[in-house]
């Protein structure tokens, strides 16, 4: 039988089970703007720069072998959303890790849990799912607690 969550640790579930939500729903986005600009650099050959020498936020033409005309300035956004959705995974891991920990699941769990972060649109379904199975159980468990608190008395 696997190991359920002790009824004292249901404030920290809750407040990772929170955690969990803004930060599939951060990397579902910043994983879906990644897709984009990827999209736009290596099909239409071009990145996204801001404050530079093209304008405050400009298409610049993309040549990985060498820059054709005037070099681009400025911040290369391209690389910031690339930059930014590898941190945001990493803070999206450590929420899966803490909520999967604290609710004492199978490995198998912070697995699929884990890829909803890198395949395009599964973290919002996965979050769902997660944030429903998850207030399930607890409010089980809290009528359950309930019953055997009126059943002592």
């Amino acid at each position: 039988m696997p190991l359920a969550p002790k009824p004292e640790a249901f404030p920290k579930i809750r407040g990772a089970l929170r955690l969990y939500q803004v930060s599939a729903y951060i990397t579902g986005i910043m994983l879906l703007l990644l897709c984009a600009e990827m999209l736009v650099k290596y099909a239409f050959g071009y990145e996204l720069w801001a404050f530079g020498n093209y304008g405050v936020l400009a298409f610049v033409p993309y040549t990985p072998d060498g820059q054709v005309g005037q070099p681009p300035t400025g911040v290369n956004l391209s690389i910031g959303i690339l930059i930014a959705h590898g941190w945001l995974y990493v803070l999206y891991l450590f929420s899966d890790f803490r909520l999967w920990s604290l609710m004492r699941w199978n490995f198998g769990r912070f697995v699929a849990i884990a890829l909803g972060g890198v395949i395009p649109f599964l973290s919002f379904f996965v979050e769902a799912r997660i944030s429903k199975q998850v207030k399930a159980y607890l409010a089980g468990r809290e009528a359950e607690q309930a019953t055997l608190v009126e059943a002592s008395h």
